[in-house]
C-alpha cells in the first residue's frame, strides 16, 4: 500500500483475474487454477468458450439470459448463481461491477469494475452495431480495458449489415425458386437466432431448425424476441420448401445446397453461399470503440495482434496482450 492506495492486479490465469484488496473476481475462466474458494465468478455470456465458471461452486453471476440458454443447451440446472441484468450494479464494499450490454448475443454482458483507484472494463465478445435481434454494446469511460480483438486486423472490415441481409435473402429465395433447400450453418447460440429472424420478416418461406437451436430458439422467445419456426430430425421427406437452420457440420440430402454465415467468410463474399455475418466487432469497430471508452491502456486477450501497433500509434494508447498472472493459491474450490 502506498498513501493509502491499494494496488489492483490484472491478468491472466485461466481466466481474466481482477484481484483488490481481499476481493477476487475472475470473468470468463477456462479452468481452475485462477480460482480461489473466495473467488467470484463471472460469466459473460452463453458461448461454450466462456460457460466454464457455470460448472463451478463458487458464487457466480451472469444476466438471467445467459444461464437460460447454458441450462436449456446443457439440460441441467446451475446452483449458487445471482442473475444479473443489464444496467445492474453489485457492490462489494467499496468497489461496484456495472452490468453492460456487449451486443454479441442475447444476454451478453459487460462487465465494467469500479474501484477506489482505478475503473476497468471487460468487454467480453463485443459487437457495436444493432443486428435484428440485438442491440449495439454499451459504452462508458474507463481507465484500463480488457478487450477481444477477433477481428483485430484492417483487413477485417464487414460490409453493411443490410447488405449481407439481402444478399442472404436473394440468393436463398433463388434457390428455393430452383427446387432447392437452403441450409445455413450457423453457431447454434445468436447466430441460428438472428438467421432465423431475418427470414420471417423478409420472406414467407418456412424456416425449420435442428434441435439444439430450437432450445435456444425458446430463451429467445421467453425474452420476447418472436421468432417463427419448425422442428425436426428428419426432413428428407419434407416436399414443401423451406430453409433450414443448423448448428451441424454438414446437412444431409441431394436437394440441399449449404451456406455459411460468419465473420471468417469475407475471404470469400461474393462466392455462392459465403456471407461475412459476423456477431463480433470489425476492425474499424473495435478502433471506435476504444476511443469512445477513452481508455489509456487496453490488454488484448484474444484475436489479431496488428490492432495494437494502430491503437499505439492512431489513439496514443497503450496496447498488448493481457499479461500472465503468476500468484501464490490458497485453497482452490
Amino acid at each position: 500500500m502506498r498513501g493509502g492506495s491499494y494496488e489492483v492486479k490484472l491478468g491472466w490465469l485461466d481466466g481474466i483475474v481482477l484481484i483488490y484488496r481481499d476481493l477476487r473476481l475472475v470473468f470468463d475462466p477456462v479452468g481452475k487454477r485462477g480460482i480461489t474458494s473466495d473467488s467470484k465468478i463471472f460469466i459473460s455470456h452463453a458461448h461454450s468458450d466462456h460457460t466454464y465458471g457455470f460448472s463451478l461452486n463458487n458464487q457466480k453471476y451472469s444476466t438471467p439470459e445467459t444461464r437460460e440458454i447454458y441450462e436449456r443447451v446443457r439440460g441441467r440446472k446451475v446452483r449458487n448463481v445471482q442473475e444479473v441484468p443489464i444496467g445492474t450494479k453489485i457492490k462489494f464494499d467499496d468497489v461496484e461491477v456495472e452490468v453492460l450490454n456487449s451486443g454479441h448475443i442475447l444476454g451478453s454482458a459487460q462487465f465494467r469494475v469500479v474501484t477506489p483507484e482505478k475503473v476497468l472494463l471487460y468487454t467480453g465478445d463485443i459487437n457495436c452495431v444493432d443486428t435484428l435481434v440485438t442491440e449495439a454494446a454499451d459504452w462508458e469511460p474507463c481507465d484500463e480495458a480488457v478487450m477481444e480483438a477477433t477481428y483485430g486486423d484492417p483487413s477485417y472490415i464487414f460490409p453493411e449489415r443490410n447488405l449481407v441481409y439481402a444478399n442472404m435473402v436473394k440468393w436463398a429465395t433463388r434457390k428455393v425458386k430452383e427446387g432447392k433447400i437452403p441450409a445455413f450453418r450457423a453457431y447454434a447460440v445468436g447466430k441460428a437466432q438472428e438467421i432465423i429472424k431475418l427470414f420471417n420478416l423478409y420472406t414467407r418461406v418456412p424456416v425449420v431448425s435442428d434441435l439444439k437451436v430450437a432450445k435456444v430458439n425458446e430463451a429467445y422467445l421467453r425474452a420476447r424476441v418472436p421468432l417463427n419456426y419448425g422442428r425436426s430430425l428428419r426432413l428428407g421427406g419434407k416436399e414443401s420448401p423451406f430453409i433450414y437452420v443448423s448448428s451441424n457440420p454438414r446437412a444431409s440430402g441431394r436437394r440441399f445446397v449449404e451456406a455459411v454465415a460468419t465473420g471468417w467468410a469475407l475471404r470469400a463474399w461474393g462466392e455462392e453461399g459465403a456471407f461475412p455475418l459476423s456477431s463480433h466487432a470489425d476492425f474499424n469497430q473495435l478502433m471506435d470503440y476504444v476511443e469512445r471508452i477513452k481508455a489509456r491502456k487496453v490488454h488484448l486477450f484474444t484475436g489479431q495482434s496488428r490492432i495494437q501497433s494502430y491503437l499505439r500509434r492512431k489513439l496514443k494508447v497503450e496496447a498488448g496482450p493481457l499479461p500472465p498472472l503468476e500468484l501464490s493459491q490458497r485453497k482452490l474450490t
